[in-house]
């Protein structure tokens, strides 16, 4: 069953991978306990200029990449959130269960996919956005974390 699961992972993130843009104007957070690599954000053709993606409100998009943590975790969470200067604010419908989106267990010193699919609303409101993927243990809180750019058009 887990070699299945890995399987539609990676084929899915292939098929958008045809469609999407390499983002490399990422930045890994401080004291973040992995490492975040291939990095395709779908849409964003702005990727080819290292300019910020650029989403339509009531669109359908996704985020993919690979990652090797230095944590494992039964019961991993995520959250995608939108950093401002009082407080991060998360995107709605994100479910936090982060086995929705990756193989769990999620082990340790292992190369592992990623994949988010996301429907941009229309009250996201069209600004610029430094967005922040994070993703913990629920125990030892050991957390994976990067951010990236993103404009809502």
């Amino acid at each position: 069953m887990a070699i299945l699961l890995r399987l539609i992972v990676v084929l899915l993130m292939l098929a958008n991978a045809v469609n999407s843009e390499e983002v490399i104007d990422y930045r890994m957070c401080p004291d973040t306990a992995c490492l975040v690599y291939d990095l395709y954000v779908h849409p964003c053709p702005e990727a080819l200029h290292n300019q910020p993606c650029e989403w339509k409100e009531n669109s359908n998009t996704s985020i993919a990449f690979k990652y090797n943590p230095d944590f494992g975790a039964n019961i991993p969470l995520t959250q995608l959130t939108s950093v401002t200067i009082f407080m991060d604010l998360p995107f709605l419908d994100i479910d936090m269960n982060a086995c929705l989106y990756t193989h769990c267990p999620i082990k340790k010193d292992t190369e592992q996919y990623w994949f988010y699919n996301l429907f941009v609303p229309k009250n996201y409101g069209k600004t610029f956005y430094t967005v922040k993927v994070e993703f913990w243990d629920s125990v030892s809180y050991q957390t994976c974390c990067f951010f990236f750019a993103l404009k809502i058009v």
